[in-house]
């Protein structure tokens, strides 16, 4: 570190009326530097109210308060995110017991991160808020746990509006949740409110972009994140060698140009020794020094071949050259990558869909690669990505829009439920969807990661009924099976984030779904829209049912009573925000 990491203890916390600088609360000994000796600490990545100050109306911190009493008071667990539940078997729910088990410290840049005077010229080499932005990633390893606060909250004089969307477009926010993936522990906890937080523990549940392609408030923040990020890739890339971790090794090597997108830097390279680079250089040959490989049919004990890594790097010429020496293009990864967002059997040009390698997608198609797959076609992937060029790349190589992948969703629901507005401009361009598909995208748009205003009217725009009620599913088809396992387990008392949401799926409206995974922009929009508050589920629940036990938004509240004029104001705010940015 170099600067030391400044944390303010939970209890003191809890007991803040007023939001003071750094300087201030160390004057009156109200920060404490952290030693893991001490306690657990918690990073907190956050979003500005406003500029200059990070939230005027001290609406942020009542939610992280209020987040706080609940992990610290009540018992239970911290719900994995419906994605990863589906998709990695393995993984675990995160006890609220660990917040309790020993002291626990915030990390919270305006308390911990010097300001006054600094942040007119932070860009300065040597000052205490460089090293401060400097150590971030160590501040980050050093933290048990990493909330990322995304709660839906309008700015001051009403000039905008906070939610997740925002957050993950926020260059900041990116860098730190990208640390936070490069660290041992990688899950990080999305707190949506108080009271309705998730476990993320896979990349295709929240996907973000890259930090370079992210919005920055001042240009030069975006010059000056970039040699952090490269620092940290290079730590990564190290301890994964050390760790003889070689998957690892060769997923964040050949990513590079995924991470390093929109910002001027150059990736690591050569990081295996021994190999002499000439204008002349093969690049397959350098490409098989570098990540280990000797043949063009190896597979590593990941069950991941030479193709497919070069795939997520995206170099066509080397893509090319490896078709040329016998690669099979049509060759499917065996296991699953939570961490990368990758379920078991991609191929090559899904990965080039889903990390948007583009130029390597045309060299795949060239070579006839496959446009489906066992569990997902390539233009799911590309819609999960927002990838609009890929998904003209394969509607012009003839794929099937209305494919369907493993659970019976095809590329319209995909890109709505990860809110993919320009891919799914690209599926409806090439082939509309009727109404009754755009009707069950809606549903899963606002209980996936399409929950915004902006997804909403779009839906509509393409016929979607506002009041559509779900279907349940086909018993005998893999969705069927999977909605009936969850539903059993949620019978059996283990609620989930996806044994909740199935449990109920059948006649589920969009205001039910939207209120149950508490998307309340999403939530809003469609009362604004003319939701009916009064139609019931198969199980005689209403979408006020599904608000029991929430700590609902003050404009949300209004709405469920039959008030549309607050949702109607936050609709037009996130409205306005969206257009202001685009």
């Amino acid at each position: 570190m170099l600067f030391p990491m400044y944390t303010v203890p939970c209890k003191g916390l809890l007991q803040m009326t007023t939001i003071q600088p750094h300087e201030q609360l160390k004057a009156q000994g109200d920060i404490v530097i952290h030693d893991p000796k001490m306690g657990k600490a918690a990073f907190v990545s956050h979003q500005w109210a406003a500029q200059g100050h990070p939230d005027p109306e001290l609406k942020q911190l009542q939610v992280l308060k209020d987040a706080f009493r609940h992990l610290l008071h009540d018992t239970g667990v911290i719900p994995l995110d419906p994605v990863t539940e589906a998709y990695v078997p393995t993984a675990r729910h995160l006890s609220m017991q660990e917040f309790k088990s020993q002291p626990l410290f915030i990390w919270y840049d305006y308390f911990s991160c010097p300001q006054l005077g600094q942040r007119e010229n932070k860009s300065a080499e040597g000052s205490d808020l460089a090293r401060a932005i400097s150590s971030i990633p160590a501040y980050i390893a050093q933290c048990s746990f990493f909330l990322g606060l995304c709660p839906v909250l309008t700015c001051q004089d009403d000039s905008g509006l906070l939610t997740q969307e925002t957050w993950s477009r926020r260059g900041w926010c990116r860098l730190e949740r990208a640390l936070r993936e490069f660290s041992l522990d990688d899950k990080w906890v999305l707190v949506k409110s108080p009271k309705s937080m998730e476990l993320v523990g896979s990349a295709l549940q929240f996907v973000s972009g890259s930090v370079g392609e992210g919005e920055f408030t001042e240009e030069e923040d975006r010059k000056k994140l970039a040699p952090v990020l490269r620092q940290a890739v290079l730590r990564k890339l190290m301890f994964c060698l050390k760790a003889q971790d070689l998957p690892a090794y060769r997923w964040h090597l050949n990513l590079q140009s995924v991470y390093f997108r929109g910002l001027s830097v150059e990736p690591v390279r050569d990081i295996v020794p021994g190999y002499e680079t000439s204008k002349d250089t093969d690049p397959v040959a350098e490409f098989f020094h570098q990540n280990g490989f000797v043949s063009v049919r190896d597979i590593d004990k990941a069950g991941w071949s030479p193709l497919h890594y070069a795939a997520m790097k995206g170099d066509a010429a080397l893509v090319d050259g490896l078709l040329r020496r016998q690669a099979d293009p049509n060759k499917r990864t065996a296991r699953e990558q939570p961490k990368l967002g990758c379920p078991p059997w991609m191929s090559a040009l899904d990965l080039t869909m889903l990390f948007k390698q583009n130029g390597a997608a045309r060299v795949l198609i060239a070579a006839r690669a496959k446009l489906d797959g066992p569990i997902c076609p390539p233009q799911n992937y590309a819609g999960v990505s927002d990838n609009a060029e890929g998904m003209r790349l394969l509607c012009a190589a003839g794929m099937d829009p209305h494919a369907p992948d493993l659970l019976s969703t095809p590329a319209v629901r995909a890109c709505s439920a990860y809110g993919s507005i320009a891919a799914l401009g690209e599926v409806v361009m090439h082939s509309p969807p009727d109404t009754i598909s755009v009707s069950r995208a809606l549903v899963l748009a606002v209980a996936g990661g399409g929950g915004t205003a902006e997804m909403v009217l779009r839906l509509l725009e393409l016929r979607a009924d506002v009041n559509h009620q779900f279907e349940g599913p086909n018993l005998g088809s893999p969705f069927g099976l999977l909605v009936a396992a969850k539903s059993l387990q949620y019978r059996c008392g283990s609620t989930t984030a996806l044994s909740s949401l199935f449990y109920h799926l059948s006649g589920m409206t969009p205001l039910m779904a939207a209120v149950l995974t508490a998307h309340y922009e999403a939530a809003g929009a469609l009362i604004d829209s003319g939701a009916r508050l009064d139609l019931k589920n198969h199980r005689k629940w209403t979408a006020a049912d599904f608000a029991r036990g929430q700590s609902l938004p003050h404009f949300l509240l209004r709405g469920l009573e039959g008030d549309p004029l607050e949702c109607r104001r936050v609709t037009s705010l996130a409205l306005a925000t969206v257009y202001l940015e685009i």
